[in-house]
């Protein structure tokens, strides 16, 4: 019986999740970024996690993009070096309706939106267009 858990405490964490998918409605994503980072007051990343999943066969902990991204401010420079950075270990199976050449370089967008979105950019626009299939892809 469980009688207790006991979690470390979140204050000064930011955390999100992307996913590509298919249809517009619930469906299995084919390409997903769940990206967290802890912000100092100055917004300098204290402490940060990425991963990436559908682009392997399993879930992919982008531990070098983390690093590297640990004692950056959070601009427009260390997110899209910490974008290709993760992107890197992307290796999407052809399993999808997706190009997986196009998969794996959009890895990197997502990864990119994801951060922008923990810095406080106001994404909304941008996630319902890149996280719907679209004709234009």
């Amino acid at each position: 019986m469980l009688t207790e858990v006991l979690v470390d405490s979140l204050r000064g964490w930011k955390s999100t999740y992307w996913k590509l998918r298919c249809r517009g409605s619930f469906d299995f994503p084919v390409l997903s970024v769940a990206a967290a980072v802890k912000l100092s007051k100055s917004g300098v990343v204290e402490d940060a996690r990425i991963v990436v999943g559908s682009v392997a066969c399993l879930p992919l902990v982008a531990k070098d993009a983390s690093s590297f991204l640990t004692g950056q401010p959070l601009n427009q420079d260390a997110i899209a070096q910490t974008a290709s950075l993760a992107a890197r270990i992307a290796k999407p199976l052809d399993n999808t309706d997706f190009d997986m050449t196009w998969r794996k370089r959009v890895t990197a967008e997502f990864v990119t939106c994801a951060l922008r979105e923990l810095r406080g950019d106001d994404m909304r626009g941008d996630r319902l267009l890149l996280t719907r299939h679209s004709s234009s892809f």
